[in-house]
């Protein structure tokens, strides 16, 4: 199609899809170089039968959109397997009932649930066995895995074995924060069966730690990163139409980018990198004003990465709520226009 028609037809679904563009929403699924590493050894350990695999990060580095990266990654490279995400909740006192109902709620299990422990558990080894029984492979996800309580390892352990017994390959994958260490240390001395079973290696998920990281971040949404999905339209190709036919790539903003967030790290990047929430938020803020900046000579400089990063409260450490900085962002505008 020629730059032209692109250009029309893209403007065209503007009033309808705009709005929900990824990178607006800041909800993007990119493939960072964490998320890439934690795929290949999360994909590695299943096809060598490896039974889990276990990460820790800090907060916000981006352990939900790797989280939602491997659910579509999955069915690609083991088809028709089957995913499952289980958050567990901090408690005091866990309750097998509890966990079986989580997951048989993840399932989309649509019957009536039993009233008796024993019912719930053959429900859940059915509901499960359903799912994987088309690939012969499931993938359990334990997301805030620091939350866990042996029992509920117990748990897990029985129905992985259940699984195993009726050849399921099961691989759980582990993400929980740093207290995930401490969890890992103790098991591996009170409970070592649990700790080699479940995260004989602990691994961390990176935080994006130089502008190359970035660099391959932005590249997702000039290349790769379709909307609408199928439409063969980029990411930045969506957003700015006539500067991207003139050659305009968001890869090529990842030094000034990276500087600009150093510019306000007061030296933490250096040891931290930058967290993939505070990149997602300052892509939406700059992508706000995509409409009136789709110029064939387009440029965002280091100062406009600076404006989108203090509105971002980055430097404060403290995350506003996205749907706050855009508000504040439309209303600058509407007040200069």
């Amino acid at each position: 199609m020629h730059a032209k028609d692109n250009l029309a037809a893209i403007r065209a679904t503007y009033p309808d899809l705009l709005a929900d563009h990824p990178l607006l929403r800041a909800n993007a699924i990119l493939a960072t170089p964490a998320v890439r590493e934690a795929a290949t050894l999360i994909f590695d350990k299943a096809r060598r039968s490896r039974s889990s695999v276990a990460f820790w990060a800090h907060p916000l580095s981006g352990k939900s959109s790797c989280i939602a990266a491997l659910r579509k990654l999955a069915p690609v490279q083991f088809p028709s397997c089957g995913f499952i995400v289980y958050e567990p909740s901090s408690k005091e006192v866990p309750a097998e009932g509890a966990l079986i109902e989580d997951l048989l709620s993840e399932i989309g299990y649509e019957g009536r649930i039993d009233r008796t422990l024993t019912g719930k558990r053959n429900q859940l080894e059915r509901a499960l066995y359903s799912l994987a029984i088309a690939g012969r492979r499931i993938f359990l996800v334990i997301d805030e895995a620091q939350n866990l309580h042996a029992k509920e390892l117990g748990w897990l352990k029985r129905l992985v074995n259940w699984l195993t017994v009726r050849d399921i390959k099961v691989t759980v994958v582990l993400f929980g924060q740093s207290q995930l260490c401490a969890m890992h240390d103790r098991l591996k001395v009170q409970m070592p069966d649990f700790s080699e079973r479940f995260m004989s290696r602990l691994n961390e998920f990176r935080s994006l730690q130089d502008a190359s990281d970035i660099r391959v971040c932005l590249r997702c949404c000039d290349e790769e990163a379709q909307y609408p999905a199928g439409s063969g339209w980029s990411y930045t190709q969506y957003l700015w139409p006539r500067a991207y036919a003139q050659g305009f790539r968001l890869a090529k903003c990842a030094d000034e980018m990276f500087e600009a967030f150093r510019a306000r790290s007061g030296g933490v990047i250096d040891r931290e990198g930058v967290s993939m929430q505070w990149i997602a938020e300052a892509l939406m803020l700059v992508g706000l004003d995509a409409e009136t900046s789709d110029t064939d000579d387009l440029v965002l400089t280091r100062s406009d990465w600076e404006r989108a990063i203090e509105d971002t409260d980055y430097g404060a450490r403290s995350p506003p709520a996205f749907v706050s900085a855009a508000r504040r962002r439309r209303a600058d505008r509407q007040d200069s226009a």
